[in-house]
C-alpha cells in the first residue's frame, strides 16, 4: 500500500471526525489510522511518535477532561478538534487537488 500524502494532523483530523463522540484515546487514532490506510499496519513504528507529537504540541489539538479506562485499569485521556483545528482541515481538505485526492483512495483500504 503506498503512504497517503497527507499530513499527521489531517490523519488525526480524519480519526476524530469520524469517531461518535468527536474524541479518542491515542490507540483509538492508532488503531483508526492502520485501519484506514494499510500503509500504517507495516510502516515503522515512528510513525506512532509523531502522532503523539502532533496530538500534544498543535493547536488543532486538546485534551478533553474525559478519561477512557483500558485494560488494567489504566485511564487514557481523550483527544478532540479545537475550532481552529477545524478550520485548518477545511482550508486543507479544500486546497487538495484532485490528483492527491485519487491518491488518497489509492492509499485507503475502503475509499
Amino acid at each position: 500500500w503506498p503512504r497517503p500524502p497527507l499530513n499527521y494532523c489531517i490523519l488525526i483530523t480524519l480519526a476524530l471526525c469520524n469517531s461518535t463522540s468527536g474524541s479518542l484515546t491515542v490507540q483509538q487514532i492508532y488503531q483508526f489510522t492502520r485501519q484506514h490506510f494499510p500503509f500504517f499496519q507495516t510502516a515503522p513504528e515512528g510513525w506512532k511518535n509523531t502522532i503523539r507529537h502532533n496530538l500534544c504540541f498543535s493547536s488543532c489539538f486538546e485534551k478533553t477532561t474525559g478519561f477512557m479506562c483500558s485494560k488494567g485499569n489504566r485511564k487514557s485521556c481523550l483527544w478532540k478538534l479545537t475550532p481552529e483545528g477545524r478550520r485548518k482541515f477545511q482550508e486543507e481538505a479544500q486546497a487538495l487537488l484532485q490528483e492527491a485526492l485519487d491518491l488518497v483512495r489509492q492509499s485507503m483500504s475502503e475509499p
